[in-house]
């Protein structure tokens, strides 16, 4: 097995895998779209953010996906809660942030209908801070595995693979994904306090302040990496109704509370007996 770290997280790929190439493109997407990059373009089309941008291709790309993702959540999964983040105290590297500090302000989060993208061209009618966390990872491991041809890449837990992998589990389960994508969106990691007050990653657009979802972690199985991380995120900010949710997209899901008990979607349930997930 082979590792690296980017994009804040360890990559692992099988023996034998090109390691430079797909490292290559992890630091490249980390260098593009991370917040904690002084130069990255994310920054820069943050510093002016409203009106008209232009920005790369493969900025324009990645925004597209992440409206997709805004679209098909009905907006909760957005790449507008950049200002809500940097409210709720994620304003540099994770490891960086100090323990604790002054009391959370909740920051309105923008309609992701605010903005249009045409090409290039982004035009936002409001100030926007944009962050494509919720959609830069995902996509990356599914184009990692695309450079791959065949096999797998994980980053932090988040799986493409087109060979039959056994796949830990948050909670200590484990069950072997076949082919596609698997990811778990979770508040227990990445958390901070502010106010004496726990803050996480995961906004809820309509407060602007992080979630107050029952759900610890989320994990979901799906045709890609990218729909997996983008449907996690999406079940775990609904709530109680995140398996339902699933369920209707035939998206199978495993929920985790925070006194660590176990539910599983129907369509989980039909695709992993529970004595085959024990």
């Amino acid at each position: 097995m082979n590792s690296f770290h980017s994009m804040g997280t360890d990559v692992l790929l099988p023996d034998g895998a090109p390691v430079d190439d797909v490292r290559a493109l992890f630091d490249a997407r980390d260098r593009r779209f991370s917040r904690f990059h002084d130069s990255s373009e994310l920054n820069r089309v943050n510093a002016s953010p409203r009106g008209l941008a232009l920005v790369s291709e493969e900025f324009a790309s990645m925004l597209s996906r992440a409206l997709d993702a805004a679209r098909a959540t009905g907006g909760l999964v957005t790449p507008a809660a950049g200002g809500a983040l940097i409210a709720a105290g994620y304003d540099r590297d994770f490891r960086c942030l100090p323990l604790d500090g002054v009391a959370v302000e909740p920051a309105r989060v923008p309609s992701f209908q605010s903005f249009t993208l045409r090409g290039v061209a982004l035009l936002r009618t409001e100030a926007v801070i944009l962050d494509l966390n919720g959609v830069v990872k995902g996509q990356t491991v599914d184009d990692a595995l695309d450079l791959l041809g065949d096999g797998w890449v994980s980053a932090g837990g988040d799986i493409a693979t087109t060979v039959p992998l056994v796949v830990g589990l948050p909670g200590g389960d484990a069950i072997t994904l076949e082919r596609g994508g698997l990811a778990t969106s979770s508040v227990a990691r990445r958390a901070w306090r502010r106010g004496g007050v726990r803050q996480h990653h995961l906004i809820e657009p309509s407060t602007g302040l992080p979630s107050t979802s029952p759900w610890r972690d989320v994990t979901v199985a799906a045709q890609s990496c990218y729909v997996a991380d983008v449907a996690a995120k999406a079940a775990l900010l609904l709530g109680r109704a995140g398996p339902s949710w699933l369920d209707r997209r035939r998206l199978a899901g495993r929920f985790i509370d925070h006194d660590g008990r176990v539910t599983v979607s129907e369509r989980w349930l039909q695709a992993v007996p529970l004595e085959r997930a024990a």
